[in-house]
C-alpha cells in the first residue's frame, strides 16, 4: 500500500494535471479524474477527515444536490438515457469533498492556482498567435464572422470566454496581493486577457462579464490596501476614475449596435417582431419555456432528462420558428435546477452559488479567489448552464475542492 504522503501528492498531482488539461483535452480531465475518484477514497488522509467534511455547509449541499439529481433519474418524465446522463454531468460535484482535504495548505492552493493560470494564459497566447496569422488552432467552426481567427482556440466561443474570464480575474486577485515586479506581471497577463476578450472572442457572454469582473476586483483593491482611506490617495482617484470609465464604456457598448454587445438587444427585438430564429432569441425563449414549466410542476419539477421532452411539447403548438424549438439546455442553471428538482432545486443551487461565494471570509488569498471567480460562475450561470457544461463546471468544482477551507 501506497504511504500517505506519496498518495496525498498523487492526489494534488492528477489534480494538477486536471486543471492543466480543461483548456485543452476532455480525455485527460477524465482519465486524472477517475484516478482521484480511486485513490483519495483509499487515503487515509481522506478518511481522517470525513468528520470535519461532514461539518462544512457546501459538502452537504453537494450532498443534497447529488440526492436530488439521483431521486430525478428514478422519477423523471424523461427517457432513462438522458436522466443518466445529468447524472453523468453533475457527478463531477463530488470533487469538492474529495479534493478539499488534500488542499488545506496555502502552498498546494497556490500551486494549482499557478498550473491553472499557465495553462489558460497558453490558450490566450495561441489565441493572439492566431488573431496575428502566426499559428491556425482555432476552429473555424465557431467563426461568426467571414474571417476571425483566434476564437475558439481548442473550445468553443462561450467556453473559451468563461476560460479568458476565469485568467482576468486570477490574475486580478494576484496582482492585488503580489508586489513591485509580479504585480506588473499579473497586471500584463490581465491587460492581454482582457484586449483579448474584447477584440478577438466573438462570445459574447464573456466580454459582458468582464467589466463586472474588473470593477469587482477595484471593490476588492479597495478593501486590502488601507491607502483608499485617504482621500487624496492616488490609488483612489484611479479606483474611481477607472470604474466611470468601465460603467460608462460598458453602457455605450450595449446600446450601440455595431458592438457585439449591442447585437444581444437587436437580436431579441428581431425574433420578438418577426419569430425569426436568433442566438440571444433562442435563450429568451428557452427562458420562458422554463418559467412555463416551473409554474407547471414547481414543488417536485419533472425529474432528471425531462428538459428536452418538456420543452418539445411546448414547441409543438408554437408557430414562430424561433418558439418552435425544444432543448436539452435551458441556458440558465437555475432554471436548470428549478425545472428539473422544483423548489427544492432551486433551493440547493442558490445555496450553492451563495456558500461558493461567501463560505470563505476575509482577505486571504483563497477567500479573494472563490469571491472573484464565483462572480465569474454566477453571472455565467444567468446566461448558460454552467456547472451542466464539462469545462465550466469542472472548473467551478476544482477551485472549490482546492480553496474552501474544511
Amino acid at each position: 500500500m501506497l504511504e500517505k504522503p506519496k498518495v496525498d501528492g498523487i492526489v494534488r498531482w492528477l489534480a494538477c494535471g486536471m486543471l492543466l488539461a480543461l483548456p485543452f483535452s476532455v480525455a485527460m480531465v477524465n482519465f486524472c479524474g477517475y484516478l482521484i475518484i480511486v485513490l483519495a477514497l483509499f487515503s487515509e488522509n481522506w478518511r481522517h477527515s470525513a468528520g470535519n467534511l461532514l461539518r462544512n455547509r457546501l459538502v452537504w449541499v453537494v450532498i443534497s444536490m447529488l440526492a436530488l439529481v439521483v431521486i430525478g433519474v428514478m422519477d423523471s418524465t424523461g427517457p432513462r438515457y438522458e436522466a443518466l446522463n445529468v447524472l453523468n454531468r453533475y457527478h463531477k460535484l463530488l470533487f469538492i469533498p474529495l479534493l478539499m482535504p488534500f488542499f488545506q495548505q496555502a502552498s498546494h492552493r497556490q500551486m494549482a492556482l499557478r498550473v491553472f493560470f499557465v495553462a489558460i494564459f497558453i490558450n490566450v497566447l495561441i489565441s493572439w498567435f492566431d488573431y496575428f496569422g502566426l499559428t491556425h488552432w482555432g476552429d473555424p467552426i465557431y467563426y461568426s464572422v467571414p474571417f476571425h481567427p483566434g476564437d475558439a482556440v481548442f473550445r468553443q466561443h462561450i467556453t473559451q470566454g468563461m476560460l479568458f474570464d476565469l485568467l482576468f480575474a486570477i490574475s486580478g486577485v494576484f496582482a492585488i496581493l503580489s508586489q513591485s515586479w509580479k504585480r506588473g506581471f499579473f497586471v500584463l497577463v490581465g491587460i492581454l486577457t482582457g484586449l483579448n476578450i474584447l477584440i478577438v472572442m466573438v462570445g459574447r457572454t464573456g466580454k459582458a462579464l468582464l467589466p463586472i469582473i474588473l470593477l469587482w476586483l477595484l471593490i476588492e483593491w479597495w478593501r486590502t490596501s488601507g491607502e483608499f482611506r485617504h482621500k487624496k490617495s492616488l490609488k483612489r482617484v484611479m479606483a474611481i476614475v477607472i470604474a466611470m470609465l468601465v460603467v460608462s464604456g460598458t453602457l455605450w457598448s450595449m446600446f450601440n449596435p455595431a458592438t457585439m454587445l449591442g447585437t444581444v438587444i437587436q437580436e431579441v427585438k428581431v425574433s420578438r417582431s418577426t419569430g425569426a430564429d436568433t442566438s440571444q432569441g433562442e435563450r429568451v425563449e428557452f427562458w420562458k419555456k422554463g418559467l412555463t414549466l416551473i409554474r407547471k410542476n414547481p414543488w417536485y419539477g419533472s425529474g432528471s432528462g425531462s428538459i428536452y421532452q418538456q420543452t418539445e411539447q411546448l414547441a409543438q403548438y408554437e408557430k414562430s420558428k424561433v418558439a418552435h424549438m425544444a432543448t436539452y439546455n435551458l441556458h440558465n442553471e437555475f432554471l436548470m435546477w428549478f425545472v428539473q428538482f422544483g423548489w427544492p432545486g432551486a433551493f440547493v443551487i442558490i445555496a450553492f452559488y451563495y456558500l461558493y461565494f461567501s463560505i470563505v471570509r476575509g482577505i486571504s488569498m483563497n477567500s479573494l479567489m472563490l469571491r472573484t471567480t464565483g462572480m465569474v460562475f454566477i453571472l455565467g450561470s444567468l446566461f448558460n448552464s454552467f456547472l451542466n457544461d464539462f469545462t465550466e463546471g469542472y472548473s467551478m468544482v476544482m477551485l472549490a475542492g482546492i480553496l474552501v477551507d474544511l
